[in-house]
Order: structure tokens, then C-alpha cells, then sequence
């Protein structure tokens, strides 16, 4: 369970143990698409696992990917203060337990962005309940 601030204020992802971010770019239009992670810390366990089982010492940080039009993916992960790991990988290098670590953050992300359109349609829906009275 996340300890409060000293100060008394929640500072919510500041102070969660795992944060992911996926950053895919390339592709046909050759945009940049972001995802992040930084779930609390009671699911932090499972988190850890997913960025464990990646072979961050065997990646090579290349970043060229193989033939055009394709996306090249870069991982950043952080497991407390003092481990942080990073790889750029060809879209065909993206499999195993990357494709999973991948998925996960994108998953996640996709969660708390649905969370956060159902609040503000919320709000629009019912102005008076978020202004104060």
C-alpha cells in the first residue's frame, strides 16, 4: 500500500515503483505513438515479472529497422529508484516476452485513457457535481 506524502498530499506516479513507457515510431506515415505504464504498487509484482522476463542485456539498441514502412520500438522500464532499463528493437525483434511487456503497457494505457473520457463525459453530463457549490 502507498505510503501518504509527508507532506500530506498525494503525489500519486511520482512515487510508484514501476513506470513503462513505449514509444513506437516508423510505419508508413512515419508517425510517433506513445504508451505508459505506472500502475500502483500493489500491482507492482506483476509488472516487475513482465519487465524481468526481457532480454535487456542481449538486445542490440540498433534501431534500424528491417525494410521500409516498418516500426522501430523503444522501452523504457523502471523498477524502483535504482533499476532502469532501456531498448530499441526492429518491429520483427518485438516477440516473446517484448511483445508481452508491449501489449501490457498498451493495454494499460488504453485503461486509463477509457477511465479518463467516462470521467470527463461525467462531468460534461453533470457540470454541478465538479464545480464547487
Amino acid at each position: 500500500m502507498q505510503e501518504p506524502h509527508p507532506s500530506g498530499t498525494d503525489t500519486g506516479a511520482a512515487e510508484r515503483p514501476v513506470a513503462v513507457l513505449v514509444t513506437r515510431t516508423g510505419g508508413f506515415a512515419g508517425l510517433t505513438k506513445r504508451w505508459r505504464a505506472e500502475p500502483p504498487e500493489s500491482e507492482a509484482s506483476e509488472w516487475i515479472a513482465l519487465i524481468s522476463q526481457c532480454p535487456w542485456d542481449a538486445v542490440e539498441t540498433t534501431g534500424n529497422p528491417r525494410g521500409a514502412d516498418r516500426f522501430t520500438w523503444a522501452i523504457h522500464a523502471r523498477c524502483g529508484e535504482e533499476h532502469e532499463h532501456d531498448a530499441e528493437l526492429a518491429d520483427d525483434d518485438l516477440v516473446g516476452a517484448w511483445r508481452q511487456l508491449v501489449d501490457a503497457v498498451r493495454e494499460w494505457s488504453r485503461t486509463v485513457d477509457a477511465d479518463a473520457d467516462r470521467d470527463r463525459v461525467s462531468d460534461r453530463r453533470n457540470p454541478s457535481s465538479s464545480s464547487p457549490a
